[in-house]
């Protein structure tokens, strides 16, 4: 059949006396609802938790210029969420992070607003992010996934392939399941054959009250209907972690809480904050400052930004009875710059390597180094490949601000990072490539670091990151580490 491009003037008038014929008239009536036996429960959940799924879109524009003709190639990469939280708090898979470019959330609703990255986490694959300047969303209902039966339906909402939000339903496939992806080992996943494609991962797996079971993230790539997904109590479990206020902040509260169900106060650190203020194990904690706290997670949502010396007050109900309590958070202090002539400084990082078979790490004080060298930033040097060793890289970092840093180690076997004295990292232990975080309050100056590994046997791997005030996540460069030039 051709395609019709025109239209005659007869059907044109025909149209416009219909159009005119229509004034006055009745009109059609609405088209009768769906049939009951229709509405299942798979199109409810569909429709309640819709509105608490996010398209993540990363834009980038590469330019390229061949001969006299620039040219001009837009790549976008697609990811989904879950909102956590009224006020835009989503988590999504941290491997989204990987693709450079602007990011944007669009919502169901088919709105665009910028996103904020709160706190990142490779090692399990999960990163927060706030949806900024958007009215107030609503959050998925969190669910339990330490029951899950297999069998049960699953269904997951994402983005495949930027297609927005896609529905596909399938089961609970398996238990307790591992897998390695491009970026990490995860375990203790939950297996589906619910749809997962590029652009599903970060979305949630819900079960058939259209509860959150968990977060999507990756498929088996030489398999079909092989989907693995986080469990939502590890999520749970993780989030507090992930965001650590106190360390990201440099601030001192006091308080553990449970991390499933309601804010329940677990321990209360002596001489903390929250001990002068009167909080006690046992307190439900129901409202930070002005923001209501029914689930253990909005507690750490509420603490994002604040900061030491803040009056903040907290509602608890004890025994049945609400009170309030008004807790000064602690300041943690700057850790100062060590007074190192910068004339003393040359590049680079002493390298000492040890031979040896340990599962932890050993005390390289009491050990002879078979190598000592330095190297330009932290590596395996030359024992790359080699099986039984250890090794000590010690200097100083420069930081150019007063702030917060955070500072990783990625290491197969084990390893720790210390700034000065203070232990940052540790990352400890006979395993495979494993990620490990902290966090210190630096001003800006010279500080020593020092970095220690062993390998066992199997894979070796060392890889040493920062961030801070104006920093990105990064690999510590060269640019940034000296040693004193007449120390051995």
């Amino acid at each position: 059949m051709k395609p019709l491009h025109t239209i005659s003037c007869a059907a044109l008038s025909l149209l416009t006396a219909a159009s005119i014929g229509c004034i006055g008239r009745p009109r059609e009536a609405k088209a009768p609802a769906p049939h009951p036996l229709r509405r299942t429960p798979l199109v409810e959940v569909f429709d309640t938790c819709r509105p608490s799924v996010v398209m993540f879109a990363a834009t980038r524009v590469d330019h390229k210029k061949v001969k006299n003709k620039t040219t001009h190639t837009t790549h976008t990469q697609w990811a989904a969420g879950c909102v956590l939280h009224a006020d835009g708090y989503t988590v999504a898979n941290a491997h989204m992070l990987r693709f450079k470019g602007t990011r944007k959330a669009i919502t169901a609703d088919g709105k665009s607003y910028p996103v904020r990255l709160i706190a990142s986490d490779y090692a399990h694959d999960l990163v927060l992010l706030k949806i900024d300047d958007a009215p107030p969303l609503t959050p998925l209902t969190l669910g339990d996934s330490t029951d899950l039966m297999i069998g049960e339906p699953a269904i997951t909402i994402g983005n495949p392939f930027g297609i927005r939000f896609t529905m596909a339903a399938g089961i609970i496939s398996g238990l307790g399941r591992s897998t390695n992806t491009e970026f990490t080992h995860l375990s203790g996943l939950i297996q589906t054959d619910a749809s997962i494609n590029p652009g599903s991962s970060g979305g949630p797996l819900l079960n058939i009250l259209g509860q959150c079971i968990g977060v999507c993230v990756s498929a088996k790539r030489d398999g079909e209907n092989i989907g693995y997904v986080i469990p939502i109590h590890a999520v749970r479990r993780l989030i507090p972690s992930i965001v650590a206020p106190e360390q990201r902040y440099a601030f001192t509260l006091g308080l553990t809480i449970a991390t499933g169900g309601a804010p329940k106060v677990t321990a209360v650190a002596p001489d903390s904050p929250a001990h002068a203020a009167g909080i006690r194990p046992g307190d439900i904690i129901t409202q930070v400052a002005d923001k209501p706290t029914p689930r253990s997670i909005d507690v750490t949502f509420a603490l994002i930004g604040r900061k030491g010396g803040d009056a903040l007050p907290l509602t608890l109900a004890r025994d049945g009875k609400p009170i309030v309590a008004t807790v000064t958070l602690g300041t943690v202090p700057l850790r100062p710059g060590d007074p190192v002539a910068v004339t003393k400084l040359v590049g680079g990082l002493h390298y000492r390597a040890y031979r040896g078979h340990w599962k932890q790490l050993p005390d390289f004080a009491r050990l002879k180094p078979t190598l000592v060298e330095t190297i330009p930033t932290f590596g395996l040097g030359k024992m790359a490949g080699k099986d039984a060793f250890g090794l000590q890289l010690t200097g100083y970092i420069g930081v150019p601000t007063d702030g917060v840093y955070a500072f990783y180690t990625r290491s197969d076997d084990g390893s720790r990072l210390w700034i000065g004295d203070r232990l940052v990292v540790d990352n400890d232990g006979l395993h495979g490539s494993v990620e490990q975080r902290g966090f210190i309050p630096l001003a800006a100056g010279h500080h020593p670091i020092r970095v220690e590994f062993f390998e066992g046997p199997g894979d070796d791997l060392l890889e040493v990151a920062y961030e801070g005030p104006g920093l990105t996540r990064q690999p510590i460069p060269a640019a940034v580490l000296t040693h004193l030039k007449d120390r051995k």
